[in-house]
């Protein structure tokens, strides 16, 4: 398997703070069965910026590790972008770091409560400019739980999203289950990764796809299992066309 989202870098963000906490969640996720990770520190933390040189620098030294350590895992490069004014302002997408870096897959990290009104026009000129933005886990977001049509249309437009296994698995409380769980009913979801920050939580990815082969069928799982390939690739993604959460049935389904 594939982890898309995982905070496995250490001293780069909120994730790990040592090399030897990174290495426990390495086996960790062998140990889950995955064998790739893409690593997504945030491009900001409260005390400086993830460039591309800083972040190639660090997954060069953990896969290198990796290697000596014998941990039968390869980390790939990724970045999740924080949502800002600066970033519409300055337009300099190519500065971004894509997941796997040849790909044209941007993660954007919304903020919080309530949504920018110049997020739709961020996208659109980024989708302009080639990328394809992917919402990185938006069923989190309290705006985005409140006003449901707003994912809705930019995914009618072309955006993509990635959701955690937790929020899958009910890791993050009921509510926001139940919200993943309509999201996915109305094709709103393309990616699961695990947005996994430290050792000792786990992956859930497994366990994420199971749960979603229960409620929705194996072509699903398989589905979301198969677009994490394909956007490392930088290949086209499979999606389905998008419903309002709102429509009629979906609701009632998940009540």
């Amino acid at each position: 398997m594939i982890d898309v989202h995982c905070h496995i870098l250490h001293g780069l963000d909120d994730g790990p703070s040592t090399l030897e906490e990174s290495l426990k969640m390495a086996e960790e996720a062998v140990f889950e069965g995955i064998d790739t990770i893409v690593a997504s520190p945030h491009d900001q933390t409260r005390d400086s910026y993830n460039s591309r040189q800083k972040i190639y620098a660090s997954i060069d030294a953990m896969n290198g590790v990796l290697r000596e350590e014998g941990i039968p895992l390869q980390v790939l490069p990724g970045q999740e972008t924080f949502v800002s004014n600066d970033l519409l302002e300055e337009r300099d997408f190519m500065e971004l770091m894509p997941v796997n870096v040849n790909t044209s897959y941007i993660y954007l990290q919304l903020p919080e409560n309530p949504l920018p009104s110049y997020l739709k026009q961020l996208i659109r000129e980024m989708q302009a400019s080639g990328f394809h933005p992917v919402i990185a886990n938006p069923e989190k977001n309290v705006y985005v739980q409140q006003q449901p049509d707003f994912l809705y249309e930019l995914v009618k437009n072309g955006s993509f999203v990635q959701i955690s296994s937790g929020s899958v698995n009910g890791e993050l409380g009921g509510k926001v289950r139940k919200f993943t769980q309509q999201m996915i009913a109305s094709n709103q979801v393309h990616f699961i990764g695990s947005n996994n920050h430290q050792s000792g939580k786990g992956f859930g990815l497994l366990k994420a796809y199971q749960e979603v082969a229960r409620q929705f069928g194996n072509h699903i799982a398989y589905m979301l299992m198969n677009n994490n390939w394909k956007m490392v690739e930088g290949a086209v993604v499979i999606r389905e066309e998008p419903e309002r959460i709102g429509r009629r049935g979906l609701k009632k389904r998940f009540a």
